[in-house]
């Protein structure tokens, strides 16, 4: 019996079965192995490119955050998941580094917002900009049809991981 006829055979061409305990219907494939990578470096790249620029990940969390629009403290708090007193650290340190400054609100002068300057903006886009070339170039290798499929796969994965949280 030849290697090619042992009991290992083909094995690269299947899918692994019950690697899930508990979950007998798991079979890993391509797509999956491909969303569990995915996932793990997508988990790694804010601390690496925050290390990069000298920031913290809740830094560079809030300058993400900063560039969609001013935000108030104690949203900003919110969205990165911690206490208005650790939030305001935040703001004080991308203060200090130049990156985002405190200003009065327009419509509410007693409440104050935090901006995003255009050092922190250079900041995000030095680092991101590479990856965000390289995501659109891979999207544009899709026709529309492609992108469908991949849109309703990344969509249920998404919608799979939330489901989590609820």
């Amino acid at each position: 019996m030849g290697v090619e006829d042992g009991p290992s055979a083909g094995l690269a061409d299947r899918p692994e079965v019950g690697l899930v305990p508990g979950v007998p219907q798991w079979r890993t494939t391509g797509t999956l192995s491909a969303l569990q990578e995915l996932v793990e470096v997508s988990e790694t790249v804010p601390a690496a490119v925050a290390r990069q620029a000298g920031l913290s990940t809740s830094e560079l969390h809030s300058l993400r955050h900063l560039m969609r629009g001013p935000i108030g403290p104690v949203d900003l708090a919110k969205v990165l998941g911690v206490t208005s007193a650790a939030s305001s650290g935040v703001v004080d340190r991308l203060v200090r580094h130049g990156h985002a400054e405190r200003r009065s609100h327009p419509e509410d002068g007693r409440r104050t917002e935090v901006v995003i300057t255009e050092s922190g903006r250079a900041e995000v886009l030095a680092r991101m900009t590479p990856m965000f070339e390289s995501l659109a170039a891979l999207d544009a290798t899709l026709d529309d049809r492609e992108r469908e499929v991949v849109e309703r796969y990344l969509r249920g994965a998404t919608a799979a991981m939330k489901n989590l949280m609820s």
